[in-house]
């Protein structure tokens, strides 16, 4: 593996399938019993900052491994 054209190749390869996995549109669960529901919105309302929390360093990690890729894209 030291053909750098096919690391790369690889790289980006990667790059295009993690953008894409990125931003799909996720699907919400429907729950047929309203009680689960309601249940399920109080859970995510308790516990909304520490998602928040998790999904701001997910987003920072993110953007650093994505430069570092695309800094070894374009070296």
């Amino acid at each position: 593996m030291d053909n750098p054209l096919l690391q790369k190749a690889i790289v980006a390869f990667i790059l295009v399938l993690w953008v894409v996995s990125e931003f799909r549109a996720k699907a919400k669960k429907q729950h047929s019993d309203p009680a689960i529901a309601e249940a399920d919105a109080r859970e995510r309302n308790a516990w909304r900052y520490l998602i928040w929390g998790f999904r701001v360093i997910q987003i920072a990690a993110m953007a650093y491994l994505f430069t570092l890729l695309l800094q070894f894209l374009l070296a």
